[in-house]
């Protein structure tokens, strides 16, 4: 009974003990959270803002070729587009279609989709987009950017309203030095090429100006949103994080003469609200310098991470 009685003393020792020593070991092994690099995530909301903004300025370019078209001439086959179909046969009622078919001209871009073009149709009679105060109506259907370099898609529902602020057509910078500016109103559902379904908003303006035989266009924010101003887009992204565009300084880029058409030279948006601000700088070489002359090679986008170290990425247009 002796022998019994220290065997199970002896056994309920060693368990105790075991306890203790391993109970001691996961307290030493516990490590302490490491924080995730936010990298990708940054570098995901840039480049969404960025295409969105892009292919917004785009899509309005090709609108406002073809009602420069209807004012001009009302001959839409005159007009350079490629794999576009334009259909002006309302154009009584003042609409115009635009049915995307293939690549752009620089094999770059694969469209599909369309959109409207709704000219002001008062009392029987079309207003004419140069009038000055005159309002058209963009209605994306099923627009869709597939970039052809890495397949990445972005497809494009809603309006933009845009007024012609003080009349006018951006060929008449060419003999009148007067600048064109063209204020707009959003409201785009998004899709991004993961299927992700997002709604944003938009309040730009858009300022066409010449120097030296170039016409350039200016893009800036046009609202305030709680205590941030010059906000040129809102909405919630992929990841259902609300946030807003702002515009310091304004984006520029060239749309007619000279070189790097539609790729922006300078200017600065900052996307607020997020965990991380980040700040987009355009015009930039690939270490992220500011270029002064010729084409730059893309942006830069600048934030603090939650480590509290500055990131940087760089990207291409």
């Amino acid at each position: 009974m002796k022998n019994q009685k220290l065997i199970f003393r002896s056994f309920v020792a060693i368990i105790f003990a075991f306890s203790v020593i391993t109970g001691c070991k996961k307290k030493d092994d516990v490590v302490a959270p490491v924080a995730v690099d936010d990298a990708a995530l940054q570098t995901e909301s840039a480049n969404d803002q960025s295409n969105v903004e892009n292919e917004s300025n785009l899509a309005m370019d090709d609108a406002n070729t073809a009602l420069q078209g209807v004012s001009a001439t009302r001959d839409m086959e005159s007009f350079n587009f490629c794999n576009i179909t334009i259909d002006s046969s309302q154009m009584a009622t003042g609409l115009i279609v635009l049915t995307y078919t293939g690549n752009n001209c620089d094999n770059t871009r694969l469209r599909s989709g369309s959109i409207s073009i709704q000219l002001p149709y008062i009392n029987g009679a079309v207003k004419r987009w140069k009038v000055l105060g005159a309002e058209v109506t963009l209605t994306f259907n099923n627009y869709k950017v597939t970039r052809l370099s890495d397949n990445k898609s972005l497809t494009l529902n809603g309006t933009h309203s845009v007024t012609n602020v003080n009349g006018g057509l951006i060929p008449d910078l060419l003999t009148v030095a007067t600048p064109i500016v063209h204020k707009i109103r959003a409201n785009m559902v998004l899709t991004f090429d993961d299927q992700t379904n997002r709604t944003w908003g938009a309040a730009r303006i858009r300022t066409f100006s010449i120097a030296n035989n170039i016409i350039s266009c200016a893009v800036t924010g046009d609202t305030a949103i709680n205590s941030y101003t010059n906000v040129a887009m809102w909405g919630t992204n992929r990841h259902g994080d609300s946030f807003s565009i702002s515009i310091p300084t304004a984006v520029v880029f060239n749309v007619y003469g000279g070189t790097c058409l539609h790729k922006p030279l300078s200017g600065v948006r900052v996307l607020n609200k997020l965990t991380h601000e980040i700040t987009v700088t355009y015009g930039v070489d690939v270490n992220g310098a500011a270029v002064t002359s010729g084409c730059p090679y893309g942006w830069k986008a600048n934030w603090i991470n939650g480590q509290g170290v500055a990131k940087q990425i760089v990207r291409s247009y």
